[in-house]
């Protein structure tokens, strides 16, 4: 029996026992077998890595005396895979037998214990795991430092910056090479150690994408659905999650991120302006200390978009006439104008609603609707606006403001949201605000739909 065979007898998940699929097969084999110091998997996103490598980890360690230190760039992602090794060392008597438990513990509330960071089995072995985040980065190096590990796992390798892996490497310098062991294991998020390491003849080098995935599931294995993957396609960050590649060097900066949009991605032409329906979006970016006023208007069928009016005046009653000139102008409905919530546009929102206009104050800082894909709002806004600007069939009306668009950038943090470069760090860099690339962002703003109770 092959060692990965080993996991149907002994692990079960959600009732059935664990097969590892075909394409997993060598990045188990790495783990349970450790006959190369240095390891570098890069493979797609939520295709079974945790489950493998939990399973491996979990064998090892009860019945060898090998500890596993498990890190991670955030405490969520560690515990996914610590919550699998406490479910296999605890689902069958030939490991649970193996447990190093408190007087008081169970396995059912070892299972359970979702605290739980470090599991000792009585061999000697067991599994550890430690969270490396950038935002907190003394404290992560400080506790790294205290840590020595002959065997390191490095999940969403890609995600843990070069100082922190540095910091990783040092926890290695007190084995002899040839017997430490290191596994780097993610998505190809940024051009850092993980693509050095990537291309590094010295490790052992394994390289996966969907069609590996696909192909496991026409034989039958677990596996991405073709429909799921034509439907990602579109989605943000699909050539790093699925294909498994890493950003060209010319498309991404020294801080990671990326231009949301490029000049060439951005058409400009003549539209017309008497095709403007009540159901059009009114984005109104009202500003401060000098910046401009932007209002702009999208149109949904055809659509389009242009900016139908901008200034520089800080004075609410200025700009809630001018915004009532627009609506009027082009017979818009009030449910349909977007104002920023912050600073001086929560004033001219605020007395909108006194007059009994029903707009929407929106807090780009707020959290989005979809907060496992996105850091907040801004982020959700301005990758609807990418999209919809990407898209053949939509234009912009020709004006010098639409620049301001390549201004954008995004990256991934390490909890894999999208993230927009907040907006003093791009005054900073640019000398100016957005403000007609905010303005055009607020438009794809939706209220929350209210239904039925």
């Amino acid at each position: 029996m092959e060692s990965h065979q080993l996991t149907q007898t002994l692990f079960r998940v959600n009732g059935e026992p664990l097969v590892i699929p075909p394409r997993y097969q060598p990045l188990f084999e790495t783990i349970f077998r450790r006959s190369h110091p240095r390891n570098n998997i890069i493979a797609p996103t939520q295709d079974g890595k945790s489950l493998t490598i939990a399973a491996a980890t979990t064998l090892v360690s009860s019945a060898l005396p090998e500890r596993f230190t498990i890190l991670a760039p955030n405490e969520k992602k560690a515990d996914i895979i610590m919550a699998y090794v406490r479910e296999f060392a605890t689902q069958h008597p030939i490991i649970s037998t193996q447990l190093e438990l408190d007087r008081n513990d169970t396995l059912d509330r070892l299972r359970r214990e979702r605290s739980k960071k470090n599991i000792t089995f009585k061999r000697g072995g067991g599994v550890q795991t430690l969270t490396l985040d950038a935002r907190n980065g003394k404290r992560s190096i400080e506790a790294a430092m205290g840590f020595g590990s002959k065997n390191v796992i490095e999940d969403e390798a890609g995600l843990i910056e070069d100082p922190l892996h540095a910091t990783v490497m040092r926890m290695l310098g007190g084995y002899d090479y040839d017997k430490s062991f290191l596994l780097k294991i993610g998505n190809p998020f940024y051009n850092n150690h993980f693509k050095r390491s990537s291309f590094n003849p010295k490790y052992n080098r394994i390289h996966l994408t969907y069609r590996d995935s696909s192909q496991d599931r026409e034989a039958g294995f677990h596996g991405f659905d073709p429909l799921f993957i034509e439907e990602m396609r579109d989605e943000a960050f699909f050539d790093v999650f699925y294909e498994c590649q890493f950003p060209p060097e010319d498309t991404i900066d020294a801080d990671g991120y990326r231009q949301l949009l490029t000049s060439q991605e951005i058409r400009q032409g003549q539209v017309d302006r008497s095709l403007v329906k009540p159901t059009a979006k009114l984005g109104c970016d009202i500003a401060g200390g000098g910046d401009l006023n932007v209002y702009t208007l999208r149109n949904l069928d055809p659509h389009f978009a242009f900016v139908a009016g901008s200034n520089r005046s800080g004075d609410t009653m200025t700009n809630v006439t001018e915004i009532e000139k627009i609506v009027e102008e082009f017979g818009l409905e009030w449910s349909n104008v977007n104002l920023d919530d912050i600073g001086i546009g929560r004033g001219v929102s605020d007395r909108l609603k006194e007059k009994g206009y029903e707009v929407n104050g929106v807090s780009v800082g707020s959290a989005s609707s979809n907060p496992a894909r996105y850091s907040n709002l801004k982020a959700e806004l301005y990758w609807e606006l990418r999209k919809k600007v990407k898209d053949p069939a939509f234009f912009l009306e020709e004006h010098k403001g639409w620049e301001q668009l390549t201004w954008i950038r995004y990256k991934v943090n390490s909890d894999k949201q999208i993230k927009v470069e907040d907006k003093q760090s791009l005054k900073k860099r640019k000398g100016k605000s957005p403000d007609f690339a905010e303005s055009l962002m607020l438009t794809f703003f939706e209220p929350p739909f209210v239904g039925f109770g």
